[in-house]
């Protein structure tokens, strides 16, 4: 398979990651989804849709986009071993726009950026660029196990033995005060919740995120580079297809009590140990899928956006934000779940026609072109 080829199919996973990134994202974007008692606010057709939306979203696609991330550091630093281009000037350069935009992005649009999160990361990553493959995956492992031993176990023991569904309010900003805010407030009171919120998932990503839920999966990305196994599973895709089930099913039944009860934060925790096991599964089920003809001329449509994906990653935050928050239309908590996630999906079916049009007449997204440009200074 051609490395043309096997970008091809990266893109159509990165595009279908995309997907799950809105999905996660619309709940953020629509109703204090952090903030309340979810089994309070959520009962019927809306409570079904959050069951779903736990099991098979929440968790598992923030590791694909992680992953998809370290095998594009990896791949960078091929084409720089074989242009003879030193590596670390331009890879530094470009994690650090990344870095600056998602900074201007988490203050400015969307507190739940993850394009700082993922730059900070990448900074280290790519400091085990040449190591070897055994010690990659001994490095993911060793962080995901330390993150279940420091972080998940304790945690969601101690919160299952107080009150699971206790709300803690990180902002300080009364409920009440918030939901005001974001439904009728200007840009600037929108901007004081939002710069409070994304200081504190700033704090997060330096001191914990960058280690244990980051850092495991660029890892291993870069490992999956270095073993080309885009080529392996069209080589062994039965194999892939078995062991992408066998994830999925492990993966989804450590998740299914927070699906069940998504309320409990001490399942939310356990959860964490689920997604990254469903999103292995995603990873292997669909480039495998992909090997078959006519399942490619359907999945194809997701390389469209998977091309663009900085681009659609920021277009979707600020016509979202304009959507549900009072700078725009105003109408977050407003809409039952299902418009919410009516109007996400519309979005998402609306940029694959605009990037399947854009893509007619240019080879790069806006934001792509530009990142570019400041990589490699020309």
């Amino acid at each position: 398979m051609s490395s043309q080829q096997r970008l091809f199919e990266l893109d159509a996973l990165r595009g279908l990651s995309l997907l799950g990134i809105i999905l996660m994202n619309i709940l953020e974007f629509s109703f204090p989804y952090e903030q309340v008692n979810l089994s309070e606010v959520l009962v019927g057709s809306n409570a079904a849709i959050l069951h779903v939306v736990t099991l098979f979203v929440i968790g598992s696609f923030y590791p694909i986009f992680a992953f998809l991330f370290g095998y594009g550091l990896r791949i960078m630093y091929d084409n720089s071993q074989r242009k003879g281009l030193n590596y670390y000037p331009l890879i530094y350069r470009r994690l650090t726009f990344l870095m600056v935009l998602g900074l201007i992005h988490g203050m400015f649009i969307f507190s739940g950026d993850i394009l700082f999160g993922y730059a900070l990361t990448g900074m280290i990553a790519v400091l085990f660029i040449q190591s070897k493959t055994k010690s990659l995956v001994k490095g993911a492992l060793i962080l995901f196990s330390l993150k279940i031993i420091l972080l998940v176990a304790p945690f969601a023991i101690s919160s299952l033995l107080n009150d699971p569904y206790e709300q803690i309010n990180y902002t300080g900003i009364p409920l009440s005060t918030l939901i005001e805010y974001n439904q009728n407030g200007n840009y600037l009171e929108f901007l004081k919740v939002n710069v409070i919120e994304s200081i504190y998932s700033i704090i997060d990503v330096i001191f914990g995120s960058a280690y244990f839920e980051y850092l495991p999966y660029i890892l291993i990305g870069m490992t999956a580079q270095k073993l080309n196994l885009v080529r392996k599973i069209q080589q062994q895709n039965q194999a892939a297809i078995k062991w992408g089930i066998i994830c999925l099913s492990v993966g989804y039944l450590i998740k299914l009590p927070y699906a069940l009860d998504y309320a409990n934060h001490s399942y939310q925790l356990i959860s964490t140990i689920g997604g990254p096991i469903v999103a292995a599964g995603y990873i292997l089920l669909f480039i495998a899928v992909y090997q078959y003809t006519k399942a490619a001329r359907l999945l194809k449509v997701f390389t469209y956006l998977g091309k663009l994906s900085l681009s659609v990653y920021l277009s979707q935050s600020v016509i979202l934000t304009f959507i549900f928050m009072g700078v725009g239309l105003g109408l977050y908590d407003k809409l039952p779940l299902y418009q919410s996630y009516a109007i996400a999906l519309t979005l998402y079916v609306v940029q694959i026609f605009a990037c399947y049009g854009y893509l007619k007449y240019f080879k790069l997204g806006p934001m792509e072109w530009i990142w570019r440009k400041f990589t490699y200074l020309k």
